[in-house]
Parts: C-alpha cells; structure tokens; sequence
C-alpha cells in the first residue's frame, strides 16, 4: 500500500543538509584529534584555520536552508 509523503522535499533536502554538515564536522574533529595524537602541527594549523574561516559561514548556511523549510513546512 502507497503511504503519502509525510513531508514536504525542502524538509528532506535539509535535514540531509544538517546530517551532512554534522558527520563533516565530526570527521573534522576526528582528523584534529588525530593529528593532536601523532603531534602534527602543521596539519593542526591547517585544520584550525579551516574551522575558523568556513566553519561560521557553514553553520549560518545550514541553518538558514533549515530555518526556511522549518517556516515552508509549517505553512504547508
């Protein structure tokens, strides 16, 4: 039996956004610790100065494809 879309694309699209953005984050973490662990600093240069450039930027991004599919969903 056929079940209806419970929601609308623009609320899937984003929380594939959110689980995307999430994971990345982590594995980015992961790589610091590692690179902390094996001492590293280079990478760890290299890694920090990505999260301070590109990580606000991301978390604004995100959070506005999810705030607009929040707000679109609710009107739906």
């Amino acid at each position: 039996m056929h079940r209806p879309k419970q929601h609308g694309w623009l609320l899937r699209v984003a929380s594939n956004v959110l689980m995307t953005f999430l994971l990345s984050l982590f594995g980015l973490l992961v790589a610091l610790l590692l690179a902390g662990i094996v001492e590293s600093l280079p990478l760890i240069n290299l890694l920090l100065n990505l999260l301070e450039q590109c990580l606000p930027k991301a978390i604004a991004l995100v959070l506005c494809i999810v705030g607009v599919a929040v707000v679109l969903e609710s009107m739906r």
